[in-house]
């Protein structure tokens, strides 16, 4: 019986950067703040797609996807290097 509370003790997930739930309403509300200048209708897709990716996937996912619509010309260079910090302010290491 010890010897499989020892295995199941040394099993561990890979912890990586992701977004910090427990500062989220204020994530959000920078971010909004951030996108304030885009359409409406975009804002939300790109909103969604932030939130989405830095709480499940992680920070560095983000990151490319940010950069991917810089790429597309979606957002700005500067809206992006906004968010990116944005991001690396709430992260924290999580499994």
């Amino acid at each position: 019986m010890k010897e499989r509370e020892k295995i199941k003790a040394r099993i561990r997930t890979k912890k990586t950067k992701k977004l910090d739930m427990n500062r989220i309403k204020d994530f959000k509300w920078e971010l909004d703040q951030i996108l304030k200048d885009l359409p409406d209708s975009v804002k939300g897709n790109i909103k969604g797609s932030i939130y989405a990716k830095a709480s499940k996937l992680g920070i560095k996912e983000t990151k490319d996807f940010i950069m991917q619509k810089e790429e597309e010309g979606t957002i700005s260079e500067e809206m992006g290097r906004k968010i990116v910090k944005l991001l690396y302010r709430y992260n924290r290491y999580r499994s």
